[in-house]
Parts: structure tokens; sequence; C-alpha cells
């Protein structure tokens, strides 16, 4: 149930920060949700990945269907493509590693910081 719930967080936290900010504060919502949820490291990836990985393929095709993939097409020779869409999967791919990784690294600063209230110094 986490899983879902923190793939929807990650998915709308994402598309309302894209209104109005950079394209990296993805990382930034991933890092939150990470951070603020907690679980295991593959179910946290996954969710990051999904979430954004879904959101920039829905904004990717959009951007295509609307522009009939005139500018998607261009760009698509330009690096050797033999259609637009398939430019739209690997921008889909890019956002989903970086909501991925940006994910699982706020819950490794959870896990650290809370291995490190719990242990009280290193020597011991």
């Amino acid at each position: 149930m986490k899983f879902i719930i923190r793939t929807i967080i990650i998915a709308v936290a994402a598309h309302f920060c894209l209104l109005y900010f950079p394209w990296w504060t993805i990382a930034v919502c991933g890092f939150l949700a990470g951070l603020l949820i907690n679980g295991t490291n593959l179910s946290t990836f996954f969710s990051g990945f999904l979430g954004i990985g879904i959101l920039w393929l829905i904004q990717a095709y959009n951007i295509h269907y609307r522009t009939d993939g005139l500018l998607s097409n261009r760009v698509a020779e330009l690096f050797t493509l033999s259609e637009g869409f398939y430019l739209v999967l690997v921008t889909a791919l890019v956002g989903a590693l970086v909501g991925g990784f940006s994910t699982l690294s706020g819950l490794r600063l959870r896990k650290l910081s809370s291995r490190r209230r719990q242990s009280r110094g290193y020597y011991k």
C-alpha cells in the first residue's frame, strides 16, 4: 500500500512542481518522498521510477501528439532514431531513472540518520 501511495504522491507533486519550476525539481520531489515514507530499497526505487516515468511519458506524448511530432521527429533524426516516438520513450526513461535514484537517495539518507541516532557513536 505504501508503494502505491508513494508513487501517486511523487507523480502529483512532480506534476505541480513542473508547472512552475525547472525539470530537475522532480528529483527534489522524489527525494522528499523517499525521506518521509519508509520502505525497502527496491520498492522505493520503483515507486520513484514509475511515478516520474509515467508522468514524463504522458507529458512527452502529449507534446508529441499536439505538435504532430514535428519537433520530436527532427530531434530523433539527430540521434539517429527512426521515429519521434522513440524519443518520447527515451525521455520517459531518463525521467524515470532520475526519479528512481532520487527517491532511493532520500530513503538511504533516512536510514543513515536513523542508524546514527541508535548507535550514539562509532567506537562502542
